[in-house]
């Protein structure tokens, strides 16, 4: 009776994680409007880099930010919350618990799981059954690698997850454990440090247009000079976001490619891009600004 207890409370203990469990046509929708934000912000960047006249109207920028990357990105944002789910490995089962569902999937049932050749809106699995089937939901999860390791544990057949030596799960593993940084934090990435180049442009903007650094409050008032501030740190804002944007392709880019060609030192490849990346951002991105603004 207590052998039994003990591999009963293992068995609930095997694997807990929060996942996105998707029919097909959903992911697809989610995956489209993922790539489209995503891709419009970098399409935007390279148009105000290349173009002779971009368009420098900033409530002009916020429209064209606001249709072309928050509105698909939150309605991805919105598919994703719809089918969120935990998934929980327990009693040789697959479970999916979803706040209106719950999905049961025997183990022993599972020939194999194999990551999605196409990794969006986000990296994920396909669970193939011994049936020869695919499962009818595609499994949006962080760490396809832990999670076939938490199948084998809790009773699944051995090689379920053969698929996941390929660049793909190596890539999606190194993502997931690449570490991520407080600098990371979407609210200090841009909103935060977007206050770094906003402050000394709107001052110097005050300082050209009205003689001082509150030469627009002493003529407008304190709500004009707080709305022009706001449409300054917005624009940078929105500079910042569309520069993220680019080194995180480039990063994704990269770590594909040392997924492919060196998988044993792809980690190792991940967690120097993402360092990398950071000190472009951090310090690259101000630094080409003050050599713009003393050019």
């Amino acid at each position: 009776m207590k052998s039994v207890a003990v591999r009963d409370a293992q068995q609930a203990d095997v694997f807990d994680v929060a996942v996105v469990v998707y029919p097909p046509a959903w992911r697809a929708i989610s995956a489209l409007l993922t790539v489209f934000a995503h891709g419009s912000l970098i399409a935007t960047l390279a148009s105000y880099v290349l173009l002779e006249n971009p368009p420098s109207n900033p409530l002009k920028q916020m429209r064209i930010f606001a249709a072309f990357f928050m509105l698909p990105a939150a309605a991805a944002w919105c598919i994703s919350r719809a089918f969120a789910a935990r998934a929980r490995i327990a009693g040789g089962l697959l479970i999916l618990d979803r706040r209106d569902s719950r999905i049961e999937v025997p183990l022993e049932s599972i020939a194999a799981v194999e990551p999605w050749r196409v990794p969006a809106p986000r990296g994920g699995v396909s669970l193939r059954l011994r049936s020869g089937r695919r499962f009818s939901h595609g499994l949006q999860i962080a760490d396809p690698v832990a999670f076939v390791q938490a199948l084998e544990a809790g009773g699944a057949a051995t090689g379920v997850g053969q698929a996941m030596a390929g660049p793909l799960a190596v890539h999606a593993r190194t993502k997931a454990l690449g570490g991520r940084s407080f600098l990371d934090n979407a609210i200090l990435k841009f909103a935060v440090y977007s206050l770094v180049p906003t402050l000394p442009v709107f001052r110097l903007h005050q300082y050209i247009t009205y003689g001082g650094t509150f030469g627009e409050y002493y003529t407008y008032g304190l709500k004009a000079y707080l709305v022009a501030f706001g449409i300054w740190w917005a624009s940078f804002a929105i500079y910042l976001v569309m520069f993220a944007a680019l080194f995180r392709a480039v990063v994704e880019v990269l770590a594909m490619i040392a997924a492919v060609l060196a998988p044993a030192r792809a980690l190792t490849a991940r967690r120097f891009l993402e360092r990398a990346q950071r000190v472009v951002y951090y310090v690259g991105i101000p630094s080409w600004i003050a050599l713009r603004l003393l050019a």
